[in-house]
């Protein structure tokens, strides 16, 4: 039984305002999570039609029983790269898309996102393909590991940090949240008044990593650019600085001319997108409702040509 107290959509009042801009049109929800977001979208339409997907199937099989009297909504599980193939024929007059880990995924410790509470180390979206995060890091090679760490956590000490999980992992194997956290507490011990735990941008990384979280929105992103309708628009919530700097970029590019363009004379301007709004962030009193609401990041985009 899924508690929904564990699921509060964040800057839910600023996606509605700006993503629905036709009562009558056609949605997608491509993290549909735990049916925040969609609930807000479907008390909007009058006869529009929204579509929900998610990759995790205990999100699917809590959004098809939340949502099941519900005639305006079609629930499909999918991650990010599967949308062309299940939509390549449609056009949607908004998008909206809430990059990360969920509350509830985070905190029930059998998933193995977080490291406040001991679990298996698993950190996979679906738990039914693909290598865990234990199985990638017991075999991982030190450079690989280092790698992972850097890249996806911007962790400076992401060379240290490998160091020490290789030499733990010879006499046995780190298969808990609890073991790595403790083995990169014990090399990195926490500062006196820092917040942060030293293991924090390590769990990051890896679940990025075994996710395939940033090609996935890679993917995502091309998939708006192509799958709008005129007047439509695309919301994205983001909760890390990678994702933020892709989804700025990416809206960036999309909506000004072709800075090769730029200096030469007389040319139109050829961009089919235009920026709604500058980055939007929870107010004051969201974050105090919902404090894991202080990091998240509103992009939003609409396609004009």
């Amino acid at each position: 039984m899924v508690d929904e107290s564990f699921h509060i959509p964040v800057l839910t009042e600023e996606v509605i305002q700006h993503l629905i801009q036709n009562a009558d049109g056609d949605y997608l929800d491509a993290t549909g999570g735990f049916g925040g977001h969609s609930a807000a979208i479907l008390g909007k339409i009058g006869c529009g039609s929204l579509i929900a997907t998610d990759r995790d199937p205990e999100a699917i099989k809590y959004l098809n029983s939340k949502f099941k009297a519900e005639e305006k909504i079609s629930i499909h599980q999918a991650c990010f790269s599967e949308l062309t193939e299940l939509f390549r024929e449609l056009e949607f007059d908004g998008i909206l898309a809430d990059i990360g880990v969920s509350s509830y995924q985070l905190d029930n410790a059998s998933r193995g996102f977080s490291f406040k509470q001991n679990g298996p180390l698993d950190m996979r979206m679906n738990q039914s393909i693909g290598q865990d995060a234990s199985q990638w890091l017991n075999n991982a090679s030190e450079k690989e590991i280092s790698n992972v760490i850097w890249k996806y956590g911007e962790e400076k000490k992401a060379k240290k940090i490998a160091k020490i999980i290789v030499e733990a992992r010879i006499n046995s194997e780190i298969k808990s949240t609890k073991e790595l956290a403790e083995i990169i507490l014990e090399e990195i011990p926490r500062k006196f008044n820092d917040k942060k735990h030293p293991a924090t941008k390590t769990f990051q990384a890896i679940r990025i990593f075994i996710n395939n979280e940033l090609l996935e929105l890679e993917i995502l992103l091309e998939f708006i650019a192509k799958h709008l309708k005129i007047g439509g628009r695309a919301c994205i919530i983001s909760f890390h600085s990678l994702e933020d700097r892709m989804v700025k970029r990416f809206f960036r590019d999309k909506s000004r001319r072709d800075p090769k363009l730029s200096k030469l004379p007389n040319l139109p301007d050829d961009s089919s997108f235009k920026l709604v709004s500058k980055a939007l962030k929870p107010s004051d009193n969201e974050v105090n409702d919902n404090p894991r609401s202080r990091s998240a990041t509103l992009r939003v985009i609409e396609k004009i040509k």
